[in-house]
């Protein structure tokens, strides 16, 4: 048997070694602060930036092309580029290397010159392409550059955002009417009916309709219910007074209640639970989905748990009694 003296030295390691724990547990709790800290907003910043992304490339460029192929692409829309002062015949627009290597050496254009300097030329290149001209503009055949005739149309590139913005209040105005929802019901069965589209085109709708949609979920009160057995308790939304037959067989009051599945609370589970035991909660259906989406972690301001940190105190306080325990047996050993 140890000693008094050798009693009292364990006893110090063993504070010891509590005493790194904590600290090695405070050093960690300060970077997990930080992250708490930081998350949000590099989280949101990222939200936002990807959105922006999203709209510039699969709308605002593809609205910008679409104008500017209306303009360059066909000769209507070069008698509107006159009105911009753009001339797509102009010497600066010739595609040097696009014409003939005859031609070149007929107009004297080198390739190292990089430029018609002279009426005789530009001549020589309109009677090349005046055999050429159709109404859509091909400008490899008429040796156009179309990068640099589209660098000089003066069309904002905030023209495609807004006009995106306008299709989209079109389209809502439109879905609105009779007219519009048929046209709309007609275009998702017929995306249900093509083979792979049909096995993804339907959840993504149920996806952005939950999210988007303006109509409001039809559910009385947020509780919390003894689901899917006693101890255990899930969010729940009362949806209705219940069954007569359930009511009158168990003697008592049964709600109806829905009970969502995490992420994706459009689906879920419409079960019959006694009144009594169903704990009614402050906050709003909104909130409720919120917390259930994001699988407990968006939890609103009223619901949090303030002693957190002391639960977890408690937890960690029980763990070095066991290690101090197994320490003990590890002594006896």
């Amino acid at each position: 048997m140890p000693g008094p003296e050798e009693k009292k030295l364990i006893k110090a390691a063993k504070r010891e070694r509590r005493r790194q724990k904590r600290e090695k547990k405070k050093q960690k709790n300060f970077f997990v602060r930080g992250l708490v800290v930081l998350l949000p907003t590099v989280l949101t910043i990222f939200i936002f930036a990807t959105v922006v992304q999203f709209v510039n490339t699969y709308l605002t460029k593809p609205i910008n092309a679409t104008i500017l192929t209306v303009l360059d692409g066909n000769a209507l829309g070069w008698q509107a580029l006159s009105l911009m002062d753009v001339d797509p015949r102009a010497t600066t627009f010739i595609d040097l290397d696009g014409l003939p290597t005859s031609l070149q050496d007929r107009i004297g254009v080198g390739r190292e010159l990089g430029t018609i300097d002279s009426p005789e030329a530009l001549a020589a290149v309109e009677n090349y392409r005046d055999q050429r001209y159709t109404f859509i503009r091909d400008f490899a055949s008429l040796a156009i550059d179309r990068a640099a005739l589209r660098d000089s149309i003066p069309v904002p590139k905030w023209v495609g955002l807004v006009i995106a913005a306008i299709i989209v209040l079109f389209l809502g105005y439109l879905a609105s009417g009779f007219l519009g929802r048929s046209l709309i019901t007609g275009f998702d069965k017929a995306l249900t009916r093509i083979p792979l589209v049909r096995s993804v085109y339907p959840y993504t709708k149920q996806l952005v309709d939950f999210f988007l949609s303006d109509n409001e979920l039809e559910f009385d009160t947020v509780v919390a219910a003894p689901y899917p057995s006693e101890g255990v308790w899930a969010i729940g939304f009362v949806t209705g007074g219940g069954l007569k037959t359930v009511h009158e067989e168990l003697d008592g009051t049964y709600l109806s209640v829905f009970i969502p599945t995490s992420p994706m609370p459009m689906t879920g589970f419409t079960v019959f639970l006694p009144a009594e035991k169903l704990i009614p909660l402050d906050i709003s259906v909104d909130e409720a989905l919120r917390v259930t989406v994001s699988a407990g972690v968006l939890v609103p301001e009223s619901e949090r748990v303030t002693d957190f940190d002391e639960a977890h105190e408690r937890w960690h306080a029980l763990g070095l009694e066991a290690s101090s325990a197994a320490d003990a047996e590890d002594g006896k050993a």
